[in-house]
Formats: C-alpha cells, sequence, structure tokens
C-alpha cells in the first residue's frame, strides 16, 4: 500500500492529512495561525508562523498514523492571492498581505489607467481585484520601496512552505492566475504585463509548473525534524479553490462545487477560460487539471462570519465546551435548528472587511438587518448561515445566466458537515447538494497530486475515481425554495441601499488612523 500526504495551506491553519492509494486518511494533524489587523481594511499574516504550524501538523499526522517511513510524495492546496516577498537570504520580507487584504485599491484604478477592459479580459480572464498579487506588488514598491527593493522573489503561501520544504523557487498556474500577471489562456506568464506595470522581471519566478509536477524532494534537516525520510518527492500543488476542486472530483466541465470555510467559494470547471465581462469580481483561472481551466465566486468572510460569532457572542460558552471535550459550533447550529428558515426576516450581510463576488466593494461592512424583541442568539445563528448561503447564491445565479444548468452542487468545508447548512444551501440554491466520503478536500487534492507527481496514477481523473465515492445527497424542500427565494430578493436590495453609506462612513474611519 502506497501512501501520500497533502498539506492544505489555509487562512486560519495548516492541516496535513497522510491518505493512502484508496482515499483512505491515516491521519491527520492541525494547527491554528492568525491573522493580524494593523489598520482597517489591512490583513497580513506571517510566513515563519506558517512554517512552524505546517511543521506541528505534519508531525502530529506522523505520530498518529506510524506510517512516515512510507509516505511516497507530497502535495499542497493553499490560500491564494498572499504576497510573500523573499530577500536573497531565502528569508520573508516583512508579513504576507493575505487574500483578505484590500489596501491597494488605489493601484487597481492605476492598472484600470494602464490597460484597457479587452487587453485585461483577453490576457487574464478577469479584472484587477485589489487582492491580486499586481496591485499588492505595486503598492510595495510605492509605500516600502526599502522592502521591495531587496526583494529576490515573490511567492504564494503553499509556495513558501515547498521553498522551505526543498529549496525550490516555483509557483504553479492556478495560484499564478490571481497574480493578474498571467496569460491565462496560454498558462504562462505576460511579458507584455509585466512591462507595462513596471514589476521587476527578476522577482517573478522563471519556474511556473502544473499542479501535479515534481519541483523538488524532501530536504534531509526538515525530514529528520518531522518523522519522514528524505529525498520523498514534492509537487507543486495549487490554491486552495482549483486544489479543493480536485478534492471535490470537480475535474470536468459542468460539475459546481460550494465551499465554505474562512471564506465562501463557488467553484466550476470549464474547458475553455471563463469570462465574465460585467465587474462582478468572478475570478478566471488555470484549473489544476492539466489543459482545464475553472472559475470561482468568492465571499470573504462565511466562515469567518461563523467565527467571528463564536468568538465574541460565544467566547465564554466555547471556553466551557472546550473543557468538556465538545465543539461550540455544533451548539450554535444546534440553536439554529430550532428557528424557522428565514429567521422570521432577520437578513445578515457577511462583509467583515469588504467583499468580492458580486459587489467588489472593499468598504462594505457586516449587518444584522431586521432585528426585533423576538430575535434571538438562535435567530442570530442562523440569520448569519443564511446570510452566508445568500452571498454564495449570487455566484450561483451569475452562472444560471451564462446558461449553466445547476441543480447539484458539491459541498465541503464547513458548510458540507453540518447537516443543516447542507440542507440550507439545497433550499437557497434550489439545487441537490452533494457531498463525498472527503471531508478534507484540500488534502486529498494535495495528496492526489502527488500520486500523479510519482507515477503512481495516470491523471488527477483516475486519482479523484480512486479517492472520491458520493456519500450524502441533500434535495431542496419546495416551500423552503418560495420561502428563500422572497429573503433573497431582500437581501440583494441591502447593499445597493447601503453602498454610499459604506463608503462615507469608510471615509470617516480612514481619517482617523492618519
Amino acid at each position: 500500500m502506497a501512501y501520500f500526504m497533502g498539506i492544505d495551506a489555509g487562512t486560519s491553519g495548516i492541516k496535513a492529512a497522510i491518505i493512502d492509494d484508496k482515499g483512505k486518511i491515516a491521519a491527520i494533524g492541525y494547527e491554528e495561525c492568525d491573522i493580524i489587523t494593523p489598520r482597517p481594511g489591512w490583513v497580513e499574516q506571517d510566513p515563519e508562523v506558517w512554517w512552524q504550524a505546517c511543521g506541528k501538523a505534519v508531525k502530529r499526522a506522523v505520530e498518529k498514523s506510524g506510517v512516515g517511513e512510507q509516505i511516497e510524495g507530497i502535495g499542497f492546496s493553499g490560500q491564494m492571492q498572499g504576497c510573500v516577498l523573499m530577500g536573497k537570504d531565502g528569508k520573508a520580507i516583512g508579513n504576507c498581505l493575505i487574500w483578505l487584504d484590500q489596501r491597494s485599491t488605489p493601484q487597481v484604478k492605476k492598472i484600470e489607467e494602464i490597460m484597457s477592459e479587452e487587453e485585461m479580459l483577453s490576457i487574464t480572464g478577469s479584472y484587477c481585484l485589489n487582492s491580486y498579487w499586481a496591485p499588492k506588488l505595486l503598492w510595495l514598491k510605492e509605500n516600502r520601496p526599502s522592502d521591495f527593493e531587496r526583494a529576490d522573489s515573490v511567492l504564494f503561501a503553499k509556495d513558501y512552505l515547498r521553498f522551505r520544504m526543498t529549496g525550490e523557487i516555483a509557483v504553479e498556474v492556478s495560484d499564478g492566475s490571481l497574480s493578474f500577471l498571467l496569460d491565462v489562456p496560454n498558462r504562462k506568464w505576460s511579458d507584455k504585463i509585466i512591462r507595462e506595470l513596471e514589476i521587476p522581471e527578476n522577482i517573478i519566478p522563471k519556474r511556473l509548473a502544473e499542479s501535479q509536477e515534481v519541483v523538488g524532494s524532501l530536504r534531509r534537516s526538515v525530514a529528520e525534524e518531522w518523522g519522514l525520510r528524505p529525498g520523498i518527492q514534492v509537487v507543486a500543488g495549487g490554491g486552495d479553490q482549483p486544489a479543493g476542486g480536485v478534492g471535490m472530483g470537480i475535474v470536468e466541465e459542468g460539475i459546481i462545487g460550494s465551499t465554505i470555510g474562512t471564506s465562501g467559494v463557488i467553484f466550476g470547471c470549464t474547458d475553455q477560460p471563463f469570462v465574465d465581462k460585467q465587474k462582478r469580481a468572478v475570478l478566471s483561472m488555470c484549473h489544476s487539471v492539466p489543459d482545464k481551466w475553472c472559475f470561482l465566486g468568492l465571499a470573504l468572510a462565511s466562515g469567518g462570519s461563523f467565527k467571528w460569532m463564536r468568538d465574541t457572542l460565544f467566547a465564554e460558552k466555547k471556553a466551557e465546551m472546550a473543557a468538556k471535550g465538545l465543539d461550540v459550533y455544533d451548539y450554535m447550529t444546534g440553536l439554529a435548528k430550532q428557528v424557522a428558515p428565514g429567521s422570521e426576516g432577520l437578513i445578515f450581510l457577511p462583509y467583515f472587511n469588504g467583499d468580492k463576488t458580486p459587489i467588489n466593494d472593499e468598504n462594505a461592512r457586516a449587518v444584522f438587518f431586521g432585528l426585533s424583541y423576538r430575535h434571538d442568539l438562535g435567530a442570530m445563528c442562523r440569520s448569519v448561515m443564511e446570510g452566508v448561503t445568500f452571498s454564495l447564491r449570487d455566484t450561483i445565479e451569475i452562472c444560471r445566466e451564462k446558461g449553466m444548468q445547476v441543480t447539484e452542487v458539491r459541498a465541503a468545508g464547513g458548510g458540507a458537515k453540518s447537516a443543516l447548512w447542507r440542507q440550507m444551501q439545497a433550499d437557497i440554491y434550489n439545487a441537490s447538494v452533494i457531498t463525498t466520503n472527503m471531508e478534507e478536500s484540500g488534502c486529498a487534492a494535495g495528496a492526489i497530486m502527488a500520486a500523479v507527481g510519482t507515477g503512481y496514477f495516470k491523471n488527477i481523473k483516475e486519482g479523484c475515481d480512486a479517492f472520491l465515492r458520493i456519500k450524502s445527497i441533500t434535495d431542496p424542500i419546495p416551500e423552503n425554495v418560495r420561502l428563500y427565494d422572497d429573503y433573497y430578493e431582500t437581501y440583494r436590495n441591502l447593499y445597493p441601499a447601503l453602498k454610499e453609506s459604506y463608503a462615507k462612513q469608510a471615509e470617516i474611519v480612514a481619517g482617523y488612523f492618519k
């Protein structure tokens, strides 16, 4: 029997899973990571914290499994759009500006002055967003010139971890797609964009790989520390959403996925690049499957909204339940289950740090609308879950607008583990929600890519067929579909009514941080 390791470098933490060649998980290790928010709209993480968390997660998985010496390959899934500047000494320069960071909006406007919309869409498949590498690099160039001048390369999160493991600098095409420096249709760096934006060519990694390509081998010092054998082949891996698509079996055109993690994502696979000509922040990318492309709609604070509730309104209950070995999320969803669908008109907008698809507004903030004396903590919990799902339906509607028949959605993340949230998604999307046996889709994808890269499987599809089986199907309840259609209409009307107020309030807040 062969074993493979998948490492999922998420925003909330690093997870490592050891999985056998039939898709059975031998062990999982996990270590949390915190975000840093120096001022409103700025969100960072320390790459050294990632590395320490990765080591702890891997060692826990190895110790639990007892099969560390039998691991044949290592692959990755990683949070996308993070910008890590690296010095010639191989060390990160400062913190990483992660995908949640909103500071580079002025640089997006400069890019829009330099490039036409037609040029943007034809080369990158997307309009420029402030979470992409290009505007972040311009911000660093303008605001931290000494750091920028010292930079020898720039990496995404998982690429930083892989560099620390192998000593090899590389980026792969799925992550590279959200740099705004990649020619997405041709799966190569765009010399034209790099030149037009005056970004130094030398900091863009020369090696651009497909996700299942082997890019290095595990260093002896790292292997000995982690309880693994030196020389294990390490593949490039993928950005968390394309990789998660692999881990959910979304490797052919027409299959749609819904992932509720820290962020929320609606994801689909296509045979050609997906382009939305409206400015709705639909991200177009190379898939982690060679010769396939994909798209996603991104809600920034999905599971993050529920986590905020946990850490504020349920902080004491969290500590109390943790002492008993219980999960406070189960308590929260239990309260939510006691409330009727629609939360009696209480609607939540999950915009804690702005949002992407479809509003693309860094100034938007979270709102409870319709709060009354009749609402309690259970209603607020349910409202948050419903609001998050409404925000993901926005992308489902874009898919339908483009002629896609969305009748089945594969679910992953926290939204897949909760029966209540699965039913809520089915009712709000008006589609059957399917889960597979593989709850850890990011880790599964990393393991599948590693198995393909080391020659165990011929291709990604074969790996998915070996690893994945349908576990549950949740069908929509017609009366709930009708009710949620009504409340969704209210949800959609709230942001336009608040847009100007969001902008004005952001101006006021920013004035006190000068």
